[in-house]
């Protein structure tokens, strides 16, 4: 047990120092929809490393990688907007107590796959690949709040705020007047909020 208290009391003090540097593998739960009429969250997964140089005993800066499952439910209907990012977030660290951070950032997506899935068609319902017609880079504004226990067991709630929009619009708005359509999807970003568990220790 006392073996055990030192550990912790050691991973604690790294955490904080200024001058350190520590890894984080975390992965967990997404809930994901794109802005805009007729839309609705979906579930989906992240997972991902995140890195953090520690400024001073209340500040540190982050950076990391992660995949993630992103797109949204379509309403009165059984298809959904698929996509999937490589994203890479650049957060700012507020440490308001031991252990409890506020964060907020920018962040870079890379758009690795989008589909629409579940389309009904003369044949039956099928997977449409709309990769072509989609923003092939997503930015958005990650805002989270952080806790990490002695042990580097760490949980983050966030939520990315979708600056760009996900699908093209002059593609949209082209569709929409080849079918007579008047409405137009001007504002369709992404939106996700989600929930991670991590396990951060020190270099």
């Amino acid at each position: 047990m006392i073996a055990a208290m030192m550990v912790a009391t050691v991973s604690a003090k790294a955490q904080f120092e200024p001058g350190t540097f520590s890894l984080q593998p975390k992965a967990g739960f997404v809930l994901s929809s794109i802005t805009g009429d007729g839309t609705k969250y979906k579930p989906g997964f992240t997972a991902g490393l995140e890195g953090q140089y520690q400024i001073n005993n209340w500040f540190g800066l982050s950076a990391g990688v992660n995949y993630q499952m992103a797109g949204s439910k379509i309403k009165d209907s059984d298809s959904k907007f698929k996509m999937n990012y490589i994203n890479i977030p650049v957060m700012a660290k507020f440490y308001v107590t031991k252990g409890l951070s506020l964060n907020a950032g920018l962040q870079l997506g890379f758009l690795t796959s989008a589909k629409l899935s579940d389309v009904q068609l003369l044949g039956g319902k099928d997977d449409i690949d709309i990769k072509e017609i989609c923003n092939k880079t997503d930015f958005s504004i990650p805002l989270s709040i952080a806790y990490e226990f002695t042990n580097g067991l760490s949980f983050e709630a966030r939520y990315n705020v979708g600056v760009t929009n996900v699908i093209k619009n002059d593609v949209v708005n082209a569709a929409l007047d080849i079918v007579g359509g008047t409405k137009r999807w001007d504002d369709n970003k992404n939106s996700a909020f989600m929930i991670t568990v991590g396990y951060k220790f020190s270099l």
